[in-house]
């Protein structure tokens, strides 16, 4: 929790209060707030060698294949950033810096922001029929970052394998493939009001899968 929103937020918000004379509004959830958040790296690297004679006769050139292998993952999980209804401009005339829109948004009385899981997409995150664009010449009395933004679930998966060429040559190959589950992971949701964008995602948060592949001779 904080009154002061954070530098660069994730969900870029303002970086100055709605009005500076009223501070009280201000506190809520900082913008790099995550409830919850997993982390699980594996490496695992199979029990098999080229000195190995566990493979012999007409199963001896699988030993060529699957030794000296290694894999390694990383899988990260986590909820949302959150993420503040403003208005897009000066609708207050309360002076505002160059690009900065710290005016927010009036909330409908009686009318939930939030959507069932089953409902939420790109083309609406969120319940727009919630807020409203303020009076003219007044702020808004939504609070900061009340509204909570998708959540991400990315695997990043690694193949390598050493083969010892002399007793000081190594050759490495090695395979990457980040997002392998190919898993779309939404940006957060446009969260100005008085914009026909309002409330749809134009982003993605992380790119699609992607594949590379590596060859290095140590030496």
């Amino acid at each position: 929790m904080t009154d002061a929103p954070a530098f660069r937020s994730p969900a870029m918000e303002s970086e100055v209060p709605q009005n500076s004379y009223d501070l009280r509004p201000e506190w809520s959830l900082a913008g790099c707030d995550i409830p919850h958040r997993f982390v699980g790296s594996l490496i695992y690297k199979i029990p098999l060698t080229l000195r190995s004679n566990r493979f012999n006769g007409r199963l001896k050139g699988l030993k060529y294949l699957l030794a000296d292998w290694q894999v390694a993952m990383i899988y990260q999980a986590q909820s949302g950033f959150p993420i503040t209804i403003g208005v897009f401009g000066d609708t207050a005339n309360a002076g505002a810096l160059l690009n900065i829109n710290p005016v927010r948004a009036s909330v409908v009385p009686g009318v939930s922001p939030n959507l069932p899981a089953s409902e939420r997409n790109a083309d609406h995150w969120f319940n727009t029929a919630a807020f409203t664009t303020p009076a003219a010449f007044s702020f808004g009395n939504v609070g900061r970052n009340t509204v909570r933004g998708p959540s991400l679930s990315k695997a990043d998966v690694a193949l390598q394998r050493q083969i010892s060429l002399s007793e000081s040559k190594q050759l490495e190959f090695r395979a990457e493939f980040f997002n392998v589950l190919n898993h779309t992971n939404l940006g957060m949701p446009e969260r100005f009001v008085n914009t026909p964008q309002f409330g749809t995602i134009t982003m993605a948060a992380t790119p699609a899968r992607q594949i590379q592949f590596a060859m290095r001779l140590k030496f």
